[in-house]
This record gives C-alpha cells, sequence and structure tokens, in this order.
C-alpha cells in the first residue's frame, strides 16, 4: 500500500508540473504577444466564427416550406452547428484578457483557462464532430444534386451516349488546335460554342416538329406472320424456269390469276410482280420529258415511276405489308443499290382513322415525315428551318412552323447532292380530308425530284386513288396473297390440330383450302374465321360442324361483321355489349384487360370501385384475373375485340384490349348497331364506367410501372412522360371537361356527366395518389405534367409550346383540375379552395401556367372565362406574371392580361374564333354565346387589367417581285414600346388593311381604347365606363358582339408558299426582314404615298381602295371619325 500511495503522489506532483508548466506558458504567451487570447483560443473562435456563418447562410438558402428529408436533416445538423459555435464563441469569448500588459490581469485569465478547459474542449470535440456531419451530408447532396442535374440535361437534351461522345471528340479536336495557334484562342472559342450548341439546336427544333403519338399505328400493326410477304423481297418458293421467264405467257388485266388457273401460270405472275417491285427498289427513275415536267395535277404525274401504289380490299394485309417492308433488312439493301453513293434516307407515316388529330390530316404526316428525315440528316435543319435556325437558341419553341418546311426542303436544289429518300405512306383512304387534296400533294413532291425521291402508298380501291396514280406500278394485294394465306391458315391448323381428336389431319387440309378460297385474299377474315374454328374444336366439333361454320361465314367484310354481331348468344349479349360499348368510347386508348374484369363488378354495384379495398393484388392474383378476363371477352365478343400486350406492362402479365379493326369501330358506330346495343343496355354511362373501373385499377395495383414510369405503348416523347396513373387521370379529366363525346361510340353520350358522382371519383383517387407515393417516399419528388400554351389554331392543327409542370404527387389532381378547366373542382361546393392554394406563392405559379394551357385553346369558352374570374376571385391579379419555359430552361415572363391580350387580338379567322364550340357535339351545351371575346375583356377589365397595353405599327416591307406593301404590326406598352409576347410576337399585314390605315391616322401607334372603339363599335361606352371607374361592377353585356377580326388570314403575309390553312412561318419579331422582302421606311406617310402612286401607276391611274372594315367609332377624335368615314 505505502509502495501504491508513493506512486499516486509522484503522479501528482507530475501533473501539478505539468499543470505549473502550462500555466506558465500560457501566462508567458499573452503577456509577450499582447493579444487577448491564446494562439488555441484563437485558432478555436476563427473555425467557430466560420462554422456559424456557413451554418446561417445554409439554413437562409433552404427553402421555407417542402423540404425534402436531405433539406431537412441539413437544416437540424446546421442548427445544431450554430448554436454550438454561438457557445463556444460566447465561452472564448469569457477567457479573453481585458487588460494584456497587466500581470494579475493575465494571472486571473490564465486560471480561467485552466477551470473553463474541459468545458471548452468538449465544445469544441461535439462542434467539430457535427462540422464533419454537416460536411459528409453536404457531399451526399452535392453528388445527388449533380446526379440529378446530369440527368435533367440529358433529357432536356435527348442527347444519346453516342452523341455526348461526338460532342467531346470534337472538343478535343479544337483544343487541340488551339495549343498549335495560341492567338486564335478566340476563334476556338466560338468554334467549341458551335460544336456544343449546334446539337441542342438541331435537337429542339426536331423536338418542336414531334408529335406523342407519330408512330403509335405503325407501332400496333401486327407483325406479318412466319413466312408470308417474303415472295415480294425474294421471289416465290417455286420460282419459274429461265425458258418461262423468257417467254410470258399474256396474262389478265389486273396482272394476277384466279385460284382456278394453272399454279404454274400464278407462280410465273407473282415472280414477274415480285421482279417488278424489286427493281423499283434498286432501279433509278429517267427524268420526265420537258413537255411533262410543268403538269402536276391529281391526275398526270409529270414521272410514274417514283411512285408504288398497293391497293386492296379492307382488311387484306396492306398495313401489315408496309410494316414487313420498312422493318426487312432486304428491304434496305435493295434501296441501298438504288441511293449509290449517296445516303439513303428512310421514312415512314402510317395514317389512323382511329387515333388523334395528327394521324389523319396532312400536318401530321408532313411532320412525321419531316422529323424522321431531320434526325437522320440533322444538316439539312438549317434548309427546312432558315429562321429557326438563325435565331438564338433559348428563343427556340415548340411552335416553329413546319407548313411549308417539308415543302421547301424537298424543292431545295442542295438537298439531294448527297442523299436520296424513300416514304413509306400507309392508309391513305384514312386521311381525314380531300383525297384528291392528298394525291395532289404527294405527286407534288416527286416533281423535280423523281430521281432521288421514290413513294410507296397504300390504299383501300377508291376511285381517286386509282385515277390519281393510274400509270403508277401497283398491285392489288389480295390477288398475290393465297399462298400467304395458305401458310398462316396450315400454321394455325396445327395448333388447332393438336387440340381435337376427331378431326384427321387431311380434314383439317380440307378446311384450310376451304378457307384459302373462300378469304378471297382478305387476312382479317381468315382471323375471325380461324377464332371461330378454334373455340368449336374445343367446344368438341367434329369435320361436318367445321364444314357448316366456313360456309356460313359471308365473304363480305361488312357482312361478316354483321354475322359476327347477330351470332353473339342472347345469354352473352349484354356483357358482350357492355365490353364492346366500352371500347367505342375509350378509341383510340386501349384499355387495360383489368378494367374490363370491372366491369362487371360495377354493373353489379356501381360503388364497388369507391368501397374496395386499397390492398392490393398479388401478382398471381393479377395473371389469375387477367387469363380469366381474357377467356370470357374472347367468348362473348365474336373476335371484335383483341388481346394483346404493350410494350410497357402496368404488371407483370399485363395485356390491353382494342378493336379488331378500325372497320369494325366503324360498324360497331353505325346507327342500327348502336340502337341494338342501347336496348340492352339502356342509359348507360360509359364516363362513369371510365372513372370507375380506372379507380378500380389503380387500388388494384401498387406497381412503379403504373405509378412511376412512362405510359403503355409510348416511345420516350417528351410530351408523354409520366406515369401512366396521371396519363389515364389526364384523358378522363379531359373527356369530363369537354362533355366526354368527342370519341363517337356506342351509347357515348354527349351530355356533363353529374358533379356529385366525379366528385366522389375524385376523393378516392386522391387517397389512392397519397397513398401509393407516400409508400414510395416520392410525395415530396416533383412529376413532370404535361402541358402546352396555344398559339395558332388551324383546321388541321394547334401550334403550341410544350413543356412541363413540376409538381408534387399530392398536386396531381389539383393541377389537372385547373389544366382541364374543371370549374366544378373549385367552386363552393368543389373539392379545392383556391383562395388557400394561391395564398403560396409556388402553388399559385403552378394553378396559374396549368389554368393558361388550358385557356389558350378555348379563349371564349365559357370555362374559360369563369375559371379566370375564379382566379381573380382568389386575389390573382390580371397582371400577375406567368412564365412559359423556353428550351434552354429559361423563362420568358409577360402578365396574363398581355398575354391574353395578343392572342384575342392576333386571332385570324372566324374560324379560330369559333373553335371551341364546333370541337364539341352538342353545341347547345357548350355554345358560349355571341360576344365570348368581348366578355372575356370585360372580366380582365372589372379586376383590374388597366389600358396600358396597345399595338404598334412599323416599320414597312415591300414585297419583292409583287405590288405589296406589308407593315410589321406589335403589342406594344401604352407609350409605343414594344412587348415581347412570348410566342406571338408581331404580325406582317397588307397595309391596304383598314386598321393600318386607322393607325397611320394615330402616328402607327393605336392605344388600348383605340383597339376596343375599333373592335366593339356598338359596345365600347360600357368597357370605357369600367375603365373609368364608373361602372366597375356592372354586369356583363350579354347582347355585345363578336370580336372584329382584326387581321384575316387572307391579309397577312407568310414566309415562303402558305395556303390559309398551313401552318406557315408568320410570325415575326422586328429583328430581321422578313424573306423576299425589302426594308422601307418606318410606319411613314411617305412610304406609303409613294407605293400608292407606284400602285395607281401600275393600274393604268385606276386609284387606291383601302380594305374595308365594319365603321370604327372613336369619341376621342372627331378628326380621326371624319377621316374613317372616308373608308
Amino acid at each position: 500500500m505505502e509502495a501504491l500511495a508513493a506512486v499516486g503522489l509522484a503522479s501528482n506532483v507530475l501533473q501539478f508540473i505539468e499543470c505549473g508548466y502550462k500555466v506558465v506558458g500560457m501566462a508567458k504567451e499573452l503577456y509577450e504577444s499582447g493579444h487577448e487570447a491564446t494562439r488555441s483560443n484563437a485558432e478555436a473562435a476563427f473555425v467557430a466564427q466560420e462554422m456559424r456563418e456557413l451554418s446561417l447562410k445554409l439554413v437562409k438558402d433552404l427553402p421555407t416550406a417542402d423540404l425534402t428529408d436531405e433539406e431537412e436533416a441539413l437544416c437540424r445538423l446546421a442548427q445544431q452547428c450554430s448554436l454550438l459555435s454561438n457557445k463556444l464563441l460566447l465561452l472564448l469569448d469569457s477567457l479573453k484578457t481585458k487588460k494584456p500588459r497587466r500581470k494579475i490581469e493575465i494571472i486571473r485569465t490564465v486560471l480561467r483557462n485552466m477551470r473553463k478547459r474541459n468545458e471548452r474542449d468538449q465544445l469544441q470535440a461535439s462542434l467539430d464532430n457535427c462540422r464533419r456531419q454537416l460536411n459528409t451530408h453536404i457531399c451526399y447532396m452535392s453528388r445527388s444534386d449533380i446526379v440529378t442535374k446530369l440527368e435533367i440535361a440529358i433529357r432536356s437534351t435527348r442527347r444519346s451516349q453516342q452523341d455526348i461522345l461526338y460532342l467531346r471528340d470534337h472538343v478535343q479536336k479544337l483544343q487541340q488546335k488551339s495549343t498549335i495557334d495560341s492567338a486564335s484562342m478566340a476563334s476556338f472559342f466560338r468554334d467549341l460554342q458551335e460544336v456544343v450548341e449546334t446539337p441542342l439546336r438541331q435537337n429542339a427544333i426536331l423536338h418542336s416538329i414531334r408529335y406523342p403519338r407519330m408512330h403509335d399505328r405503325f407501332d400496333n400493326v401486327e407483325p406479318a406472320h412466319r413466312k408470308t410477304f417474303q415472295w415480294l423481297l425474294e421471289g416465290p418458293a417455286d420460282q419459274p424456269s429461265d425458258e418461262q421467264q423468257a417467254h410470258p405467257e399474256a396474262e389478265n388485266d389486273t396482272g394476277g390469276f384466279s385460284g382456278h388457273q394453272h399454279t404454274a401460270k400464278r407462280d410465273e405472275a407473282k415472280y414477274r410482280k415480285h421482279r417488278e417491285f424489286v427493281d423499283w427498289l434498286q432501279k433509278g427513275v429517267d427524268p420526265p420529258l420537258a413537255d411533262n415536267a410543268g403538269r402536276n395535277n391529281a391526275f398526270s404525274i409529270p414521272n410514274k415511276g417514283s411512285i408504288f401504289h398497293i391497293a386492296g380490299k379492307p382488311g387484306a394485309g396492306k398495313s401489315t405489308l408496309m410494316k414487313f417492308l420498312c422493318e426487312n433488312e432486304t428491304t434496305i439493301e435493295y434501296l441501298k443499290t438504288w441511293a449509290g453513293e449517296k445516303r439513303l434516307i428512310c421514312a415512314k407515316a402510317f395514317f389512323w382513322r382511329l387515333g388523334e388529330e395528327e394521324q389523319k390530316n396532312l400536318a401530321g404526316l408532313r411532320n412525321c415525315l419531316l422529323q424522321q428525315i431531320l434526325t437522320v440528316a440533322p444538316e439539312l435543319i438549317p434548309i427546312a428551318f432558315p429562321s429557326a435556325w438563325g435565331s438564338e437558341y433559348r428563343d427556340l419553341v415548340s411552335y416553329i412552323p413546319t407548313g411549308t418546311a417539308f415543302d421547301q426542303l424537298l424543292k431545295g436544289s442542295r438537298v439531294f447532292e448527297k442523299c436520296k429518300m424513300i416514304f413509306f405512306i400507309d392508309g391513305l383512304d384514312e386521311y381525314k380530308g380531300s383525297p384528291i387534296e392528298l394525291i395532289r400533294k404527294i405527286i407534288g413532291w416527286t416533281v423535280g425530284n423523281s430521281a432521288d425521291l421514290k413513294i410507296c402508298l397504300s390504299s383501300r380501291e377508291w376511285n381517286e386513288f386509282e385515277v390519281g396514280f393510274k400509270g403508277c406500278p401497283r398491285f392489288r394485294i389480295q390477288e398475290w396473297t393465297r399462298d400467304d394465306i395458305q401458310i398462316f391458315v396450315m400454321d394455325n391448323f396445327e395448333d388447332i390440330g393438336d387440340l381435337s381428336t376427331s378431326i384427321s389431319k387431311d380434314e383439317l387440309d380440307n378446311a384450310a383450302n376451304a378457307i384459302v378460297d373462300k378469304a378471297e385474299g382478305v387476312f382479317l377474315w381468315v382471323r375471325v374465321v380461324l377464332a371461330a374454328i378454334e373455340q368449336g374444336v374445343l367446344n368438341g366439333d367434329d369435320f361436318q360442324d367445321l364444314q357448316r361454320k366456313i360456309s356460313a361465314f359471308p365473304a363480305e367484310l361488312r357482312d361478316l361483321y354483321q354475322h359476327l354481331f347477330d351470332s353473339i348468344p342472347e345469354y352473352d349479349r349484354h356483357k358482350a355489349f357492355e365490353a364492346l360499348s366500352f371500347a367505342g368510347y375509350t378509341v383510340p386508348q386501349y384499355g387495360s384487360l383489368l378494367q374490363y374484369k370491372f366491369l362487371g363488378d360495377l354493373a353489379k354495384d356501381p360503388d364497388f370501385a369507391i368501397n374496395m379495398s386499397m390492398q392490393p393484388l398479388s401478382e398471381e392474383e393479377l395473371r389469375r384475373v387477367s387469363k380469366n378476363t381474357g377467356r370470357q371477352i374472347n367468348g362473348r365478343c365474336k373476335g371484335f375485340l383483341e388481346i394483346f400486350s404493350p410494350k410497357r406492362e402496368y404488371h407483370k402479365g399485363d395485356e390491353h384490349v382494342r378493336l379488331m379493326h378500325s372497320t369494325a369501330a366503324g360498324f360497331l358506330w353505325e346507327k342500327d348497331v348502336q340502337d341494338t346495343v342501347e336496348s340492352y343496355l339502356g342509359d348507360v354511362d360509359n364516363f362513369e364506367r371510365l372513372c370507375h373501373s380506372f379507380l378500380a385499377l389503380a387500388k388494384s395495383l401498387d406497381t412503379d410501372d403504373f405509378y412511376c414510369a412512362v405510359s403503355p405503348g409510348q416511345r420516350d416523347y417528351s410530351s408523354k412522360e409520366g406515369s401512366a396513373f396521371y396519363y389515364g387521370l389526364g384523358r378522363i379529366f379531359w373527356n369530363y371537361s369537354s362533355g366526354y363525346g368527342r370519341w363517337k361510340g356506342p351509347t357515348s353520350h354527349s351530355r356533363l356527366p353529374p358533379m356529385g358522382g366525379f366528385r366522389a371519383f375524385l376523393k378516392s383517387v386522391d387517397r389512392v395518389a397519397a397513398l401509393r407515393y407516400d409508400e414510395r417516399e416520392t410525395r415530396r419528388l416533383a412529376v413532370p405534367l404535361d402541358a402546352s400554351v396555344v398559339f395558332r389554331i388551324l383546321p388541321e392543327v394547334k401550334i403550341a409550346q410544350g413543356y412541363k409542370v413540376n409538381i408534387l404527387p399530392s398536386q396531381i389532381i389539383m393541377t389537372l383540375a385547373a389544366q382541364h378547366l374543371l370549374v366544378e373542382y373549385f367552386d363552393r361546393d368543389g373539392l379545392c379552395d383556391l383562395r388557400t392554394v394561391t395564398a403560396n406563392p409556388e402553388a399559385a405559379k403552378h394553378i396559374i401556367r396549368a389554368v393558361l394551357s388550358g385557356v389558350s385553346s378555348s379563349l371564349d369558352g365559357w370555362r374559360s372565362s369563369r375559371m379566370l374570374e375564379m382566379l381573380f376571385e382568389a386575389g390573382i391579379s390580371p397582371k400577375t406574371p406567368v412564365e412559359i419555359p423556353c428550351n434552354d430552361g429559361s423563362t420568358i415572363p409577360n402578365q396574363l392580361w398581355s398575354w391574353v391580350f395578343a392572342r384575342l387580338v392576333f386571332a385570324e379567322s372566324s374560324w379560330e374564333r369559333r373553335q371551341w364550340r364546333e370541337q364539341h357535339n352538342d353545341p347547345e351545351d357548350y355554345d358560349p354565346g355571341e360576344g365570348g371575346q368581348y366578355k372575356l375583356i370585360e372580366l380582365f377589365l372589372r379586376y383590374g387589367a388597366g389600358e396600358d397595353l396597345g399595338l404598334m405599327f412599323g416599320p414597312c416591307f415591300e414585297v419583292i417581285g409583287a405590288n405589296r406593301l406589308i407593315v410589321l404590326v406589335r403589342v406594344c406598352e401604352s407609350d409605343g414600346i414594344p412587348i415581347e409576347i412570348f410566342g406571338l410576337g408581331g404580325i406582317c399585314v397588307d397595309y391596304q388593311l383598314e386598321i393600318a390605315q386607322y393607325a397611320r391616322a394615330k402616328g402607327g401607334v393605336l392605344n388600348f381604347r383605340d383597339i376596343l372603339a375599333y373592335c366593339f363599335p356598338r359596345d365600347f361606352h360600357h368597357l370605357y365606363e369600367i375603365l373609368d371607374g364608373k361602372s366597375p361592377t356592372s354586369p356583363v353585356n350579354d347582347d355585345a358582339d363578336d370580336m372584329l377580326v382584326i387581321f384575316p388570314t387572307e391579309n397577312r403575309f407568310f414566309e415562303g408558299d402558305s395556303p390559309p390553312d398551313t401552318s406557315a412561318n408568320y410570325i415575326f419579331d422586328g429583328k430581321r426582314v422578313p424573306w423576299g422582302c425589302k426594308q422601307c421606311l418606318a410606319h411613314s406617310e411617305k412610304c406609303f404615298r409613294d407605293f400608292e402612286a407606284k400602285f395607281e401607276d401600275e393600274r393604268s391611274g385606276r386609284p387606291y381602295i383601302p380594305l374595308k372594315h365594319p365603321p370604327v367609332h372613336d369619341d376621342d377624335d372627331d378628326d380621326d371619325d371624319l377621316l374613317l368615314s372616308t373608308f
């Protein structure tokens, strides 16, 4: 014990000596340095100060609401660091010496330091630990942020890995070049910018001409059965001998032989047809004779060899053959022989009568072909879009006009210097428009390009196509597909034979020959018959039963449909008609097979989906239910509906349902067929069934494919990104807001559905979304929803800027409701209070953008006016900024009022004014009445829009080679300064227009009151009173006239050859001179008088007469009234 005590004493003595040494050292340091604190304390204070400032900055930079989990953790760490830093700084401040040169003060300071040493060390250790955690968290978030931004950048530019490597290689080459000649560094950076920006500019333009369902029809066409159609490219299996080829026997008019003719002769003729088509693919076409070169109408083709026409009956396999040709490598090899040293460009377009507008009009055809051409050969983009190519990248928008770009590209002298093109265009008979117009267009594309452009077409045997393409190489598909049908039938009979023990192989061969003989080349007929035979074999039919069934089937397709329809058993009719009615209603979309399963449940209990459990079905259960439902549809619907697997599944084993053929849809939509269906179903509400079957589907599924991924059947189209859940929900909202009668089908209605049931659906689907997204921890992640702002509406196409609205999953329904102008969702009895939403600036911005997206396509619709009024009632000002994203991610801010004003003023035709009414099947329910534009302006003025907008006229341009003077018109502020209105810019119009003359008398600028007086000559006084504050709450004038079309289409200037129904370039920003024009003076008297004098001289002294509108009134200027009355 004494030894241990001695050791303890020695240890204490050593500690005392060490402590004393430290005290003396610290005191010496303070005295000699003259500082208030020791060096270690000063360093600790510096670190604590830096940590406090960093922590405060981190907390300040984070958003105040809607933080992610990572941001919340970072905020907590920063606050902890700040707290520890403050404590340490206070402690260190108390350890400073007040009088560094006084020894007694230094001793006191040293003693305080020794006494507080442990507390200081603990604070320093805690702060250091917190600092390390903060650093780790920031590094993690930085990496995540970088990855996210890279993903966004890659998505935004849509560049593949190969393209990125291409950019990197070019930058490296430029860097190597710059090291050789350092004096050219400025040039190097210009080259670098061009190398990097060129692909981005190309991508922006390509993105602008692509529409989401461009290749839907092609993707959904069934691929050719194995070994069918191969004869066309490779020759028939039994090819004729050389002697037979050298001495072919004459064939009949059609070039084909019936089934009763000798097989050898048929094979010989088939071989010649094969050689004709292969020669057409491989060989060039001689240019037309000089006297024929200028002919171009629907019945005279300058060079008939450049077009190959495949005609055929409905259901004969034309689309399948065209898909086979497009995808077959042998086709490409033959065409490469024709192309030689030039690059081969192949483009395809498949019309679809049941699809969306772009899938059946001329604008969609041109865009589809143009997008494929420019994707393969992006160096042609400057030729097709010279104006857009010369614009700043940020100014490129999704509404780049393409009306003349395609025609201009084909007319370009440099286009075919290094390439040859072939177009495969299927389904000309499904074009929505005049067949003669389409024929004329297609023939016009080949004029002057016959050596470098081939077009392979398919259509039904309509007189227009028979006459229009007369003399072109052609064949009728049904005359040459007997062997193909034989292969198809025999392959199917092999499977059917395995199901039956009562039918021999010889009997099946006889049945196959009977089917082939009766089919007359129509594959669709064969498919229907085979499905019935297979069902009969499963039911135990013998050979005689099969013979009777084959004989009973009518040979004509329409009669076949009627036969199938009538053959639906009475006990199956109600459920079969439910499925057919639903399929007809959802065209062109495809319903999930599970939705058809839920139709039966909903028929038993209308509230089945509402009361259904949120528990999702297991994969095994999903497969079982899908299999049973598929069997029921196949058994009840007699082939009208077919089951197919989509490219992307909602869940494993998922399948969809579609009508067997477009001709089947036409049959089901016939009035007598609809009457029969309605007699069984009564007043069935297909919209309600769509909603509730979708709700049941959403409750049944809990997969990323359904809730988070690209919707089924979609490619990586930028405008359709997002999950099947909110894409399907968006279609339901569209159906509701538009009266859900656009897709006419059996028992579809055009009346507005009741809001009560729809409100219950919304509540339920909102709960499903909250649960599913919460489970995925995506409740705080941004969701990209489709949006677009329409700038121009034509009979064929809407021109719009597409963009993404990034929202939280909890905002999906609210945003969709605003986008589709569901005023019922936001009214007093609705589910959402706009006043609460607009109190949050970020949420208000999303709502305003979504509303603008809906309003822009239907300005004078009652939903637009009411939705805007509700926004204003919730506190949103008409002058609130609206930011529409550009391609580079930047935005061009405009006031809501200035954008709407420009859209109204620049509307170019009465057709555009009334498009909202014309889009609906029941104008009585949806007609906004007369004066829709007047009411909209009155609404904005009542809520404080003001009169600080006007129109500025000038400068003027003379069209070279034409007696035409045009003037640029732009929206401006009240002081005449032009305003950049996103997507609307300025327009060039004939200076003879009355409003241009009106502006001429006003010095080139019309103020807001001038415009009101011009547009509403009978009713402008009421609007003046609102501006003067005399009647700010007065009711709308229900008898107001429609707003005048100020700038009619026929008086606008379009760049290039531009009929009024195209989307040719017509927007000008004043920064350049329009093509084919030379700039005159500003909007000046000298310019006008010089031109009028020239005009009178060329018209042999006849006086100039301005283009008139109805009289204009302006109470503020009697002299102007006198001047205008002379018009």
